[in-house]
């Protein structure tokens, strides 16, 4: 089960020094709940802007 971040799942993994993350659809009974949604790919600026929101 993938984890879920404001209620959607999602997947992270690394890519040539990036962070890439893909969001899948939310519910049960999909057609396609393995087909990415969005996806968002995040350098190490991307990632200290994100993280001074919080």
């Amino acid at each position: 089960m993938r984890d879920k971040l404001g209620g959607w799942p999602y997947e992270i993994k690394k890519d040539d020094g990036k962070t890439v993350i893909h969001f899948y659809p939310k519910g049960e009974d999909l057609k396609h709940p393995n087909a990415p949604k969005f996806t968002l790919s995040l350098d190490k600026e991307d990632l200290k802007k994100l993280a001074k929101l919080g």
